[in-house]
């Protein structure tokens, strides 16, 4: 008798777990039906998140091309994301032809009417490394300062670098460390390495180089490469005193989630 009653349990709970996927699976279904209901009708919203599912194949196959074609809809509407996917499609050729020409035009847009940081920081890459368009360092500083400006920290962190070197904007350290220290302190790594090179060269700022053991401690705490090296470099030849000190900022600058470096 017990093992009858075991055994319709079994079933009984495997019927349930089938009850509950179909339902799921329904769910899922009529979600998808759904928002491509309306994006037929010509909701933008409705149209970018159908030109995700078929991008990401979530609830339906994969299927770059009707993702491009259902992003170039919503991009013809003003939404700034579908613009953003819809340049990068045409950049990478994935989902339609390559066409760089038409990729500019909706970063552009994006970048411009938008003043979305990502169009404006991608424009800044094309710029400087002449991907479509002709190598302009000063167009490629003027786009990464645009998404610096919004506290994109990438772009902090080259808009920093491109004036320390004088590329595109005129050289001045001590700018550069100022966008430097704010990609700081949004944890992005290359940013310490940078202030580290900075400080044990004394650009910009005095020569300091228990500061500069800080910087490097950071950027390797974040996996940099080169900065454990530099920063075991530097070690030796720190007196005994200078070395301990600069080793408890580092760890406080650590512990305060790169906050409390200086």
């Amino acid at each position: 008798m017990r093992i009858w009653l075991t055994r319709i349990l079994v079933l009984l709970t495997f019927s349930v777990f089938v009850q509950v996927a179909e339902s799921a699976e329904s769910d899922q279904a009529e979600d998808f039906l759904s928002v491509k209901a309306r994006a037929e009708q010509g909701e933008a919203d409705a149209q970018y998140e159908l030109a995700l599912l078929y991008d990401h194949g979530t609830d339906v196959e994969q299927n770059y091309a009707e993702a491009a074609r259902w992003y170039a809809q919503a991009a013809q509407q003003g939404l700034i994301v579908a613009q953003y996917n819809l340049a990068q499609m045409l950049r990478l050729g994935v989902g339609l032809e390559q066409d760089m020409q038409q990729a500019l035009y909706w970063f552009m847009q994006a970048a411009e009417a938008g003043n979305d940081a990502q169009a404006q920081f991608m424009l800044g890459e094309l710029y400087r490394y002449g991907e479509g368009v002709v190598a302009n360092q000063y167009e490629a500083f003027r786009w990464y300062i645009l998404a610096a400006e919004q506290s994109m920290a990438e772009a902090e962190y080259l808009t920093g670098i491109m004036i320390a070197e004088g590329s595109g904007a005129p050289e001045n350290d001590a700018m550069a460390l100022r966008w430097l220290r704010k990609a700081a302190k949004q944890a992005y790594g290359d940013a310490f390495f940078g202030l580290g090179e900075m400080y044990q060269r004394g650009e910009g700022i005095a020569m300091n180089l228990q500061q500069a053991y800080v910087w490097y401690t950071a950027a390797a705490e974040l996996d940099v490469f080169r900065a454990a090296e530099s920063r075991d470099l530097l070690a030796a030849n720190l007196p005994a005193a200078q070395l301990l000190a600069a080793q408890t900022q580092a760890e406080r600058c650590i512990a305060s989630a790169y906050q409390n470096c200086e």
